[in-house]
């Protein structure tokens, strides 16, 4: 349950952690840190995390949560996490962009692509980080797309980071390929498939396709 402060807690004592300031490990230019100033036994006495935990919930169950709750937990659990997984900085860009963060969106998902492009994670010198490259693809859809599956329904929101004019993809949703086109001021959906209407809500109007 969401504490008074509305802050989901990750687990039954986090909350009750040392709150250290961890701004230089934020700004790391590798991951792993904090274990060069503190140990595995010091670190798990800290509210620090190496990914998105609890967060993950309100990507796959934002219905479950009011936005009060997903707000306040975000903006707790965003600044004591280290991204220090592949798997953190696309989740945490998929819900920034929920949060109407469309700078930490658009900056988390540069890095996110850069994974094995860059130095971040030492490259793919060792191998690719083949989950990554689905977070990548979340962070596009899912967040700067705007598409979300609850409750056996569809919805299509789209939020483009200032730096895109347009966004194209397609998804396939009981059987039908939808293609969807999106600028900032506009949004074009078109069932490809046809051989069933499909029923999506864009910016909270029900359209079928």
């Amino acid at each position: 349950m969401p504490n008074s402060d509305n802050v989901l807690p990750q687990d039954d004592r986090y909350l009750n952690c040392k709150d250290i300031d961890l701004d230089k490990y934020k700004k790391q230019e590798h991951v792993g840190g904090i274990t060069r100033d503190y140990n595995l036994e010091q670190i798990n006495q800290i509210q620090v995390s190496k990914q998105a935990d609890c967060l993950v919930l309100f990507f796959l169950l934002e219905n479950e949560f009011s936005q009060e709750v997903k707000k306040a937990s975000w903006e707790y659990y965003e600044k004591r996490t280290l991204h220090d997984s592949s798997l953190s900085l696309s989740t945490h860009s998929v819900l920034a962009s929920d949060m109407g963060e469309k700078k930490m969106a658009y900056d988390l998902f540069k890095k996110a692509s850069m994974i094995d492009l860059g130095t971040f994670m030492g490259s793919s010198n060792a191998g690719i980080y083949a989950a990554s490259f689905g977070g990548v693809w979340e962070c596009i859809v899912y967040g700067f797309g705007g598409v979300r599956m609850l409750d056996g329904k569809l919805r299509i929101c789209p939020a483009l980071p200032d730096e895109w004019e347009k966004l194209s993809y397609t998804i396939i949703w009981k059987g039908q390929k939808l293609a969807v086109e999106a600028t900032k001021d506009d949004i074009k959906v078109q069932n490809l498939t046809k051989t069933m209407d499909v029923e999506v809500e864009v910016y909270g109007e029900v359209c079928t396709l």
